[in-house]
């Protein structure tokens, strides 16, 4: 109510988002148990109605998140059935609505059995498919698992990294190459039965944060030239120093803007011909 729903927009379509997944869990839950009766899905249905399984589906452009730059990985194969039933299920729901998988951002709860007591470890997904790797292999070469689950070499390196550093896995050499060999380490030890490993290094994390911060600046920028605009609609004329104070006056409720800003906007705007500089330091509206 303070600050407008313009300005709330993208907060409120991403709770609203929220919402719409929380509902369609429970719908494809439903339609599990609705397909279960058909006779060929009938042993993957059983399997899937077990499977702790949510999904967030979100609006692109109401979530500052950015698709990873290749798109070339490999789903474990236990995953790969729940997601071709939930593309289905949304499909049928949404005729003509495309979803992009993040699995950047997703994360998985995997149990360790392998040790002298069991433990319960929530990881992203890629960390999750490096460690599913060796269900079937004592050890491995950063070539094998590169190409097991076709995540670029950065990613793998960086995702084997963060499991070495929590010791889940052990690298015969101190920096990695496409030959080291990496194996399980079966005398790891925790005194925590249930927790969890950092989804993404500290050094990604302030990129994504940068990335928002310009996101936000973008958007203040396109705000201050609606603003500007109106402004010169209304008043024709107006000197620079009295445009300065009646943008910051229109706008100090959402924002402070600099005067810095303020200035590259009306730039902007007589680059686009919406204004024109005059020299006695006055600008005019074009219509």
């Amino acid at each position: 109510q303070i600050c407008g729903y313009e300005f709330t927009g993208k907060l409120a379509r991403m709770f609203q988002d929220i919402k719409v997944s929380d509902d369609l869990n429970v719908e494809f839950l439903e339609y599990l148990k609705s397909e279960l009766s058909s006779t060929a899905h009938n042993q993957t249905m059983t399997s899937l109605i077990g499977l702790d399984f949510n999904i967030y589906v979100l609006q692109a452009n109401s979530w500052p998140v950015s698709q990873p730059t290749t798109n070339t990985f490999i789903l474990p194969h236990l995953l790969e059935k729940p997601l071709h039933m939930f593309e289905a299920f949304y499909g049928k729901k949404y005729s003509g609505r495309k979803l992009c998988w993040m699995y950047n951002l997703s994360n998985a709860e995997i149990r360790m059995t392998h040790l002298d007591r069991s433990y319960f470890v929530t990881m992203g997904t890629y960390q999750m498919a490096i460690l599913l790797q060796f269900n079937e292999h004592q050890q491995l070469t950063i070539t094998e698992v590169e190409d097991a689950t076709k995540l670029n070499i950065k990613e793998l390196e960086k995702q084997v990294i963060s499991l070495i550093d929590a010791k889940f896995l052990l690298a015969d050499t101190n920096n990695l190459t496409s030959s080291s060999i990496i194996s399980i380490n079966f005398d790891y030890k925790n005194k925590r039965t249930k927790f969890k490993v950092p989804l993404l290094p500290q050094k990604e994390a302030t990129h994504d944060s940068e990335s928002s911060q310009k996101a936000v600046e973008e958007d203040r920028k396109f705000y201050l030239q609606a603003v500007i605009v109106r402004i010169m609609k209304a008043r024709k004329k107006l000197k620079h120093n009295s445009l300065i104070e009646e943008v910051i006056t229109q706008s100090k409720q959402r924002f402070l803007p600099s005067i810095h800003i303020i200035k590259k906007c009306i730039e902007i705007l007589i680059d686009k011909q919406y204004l024109e500089r005059s020299s006695n330091d006055e600008y005019s509206y074009i219509a």
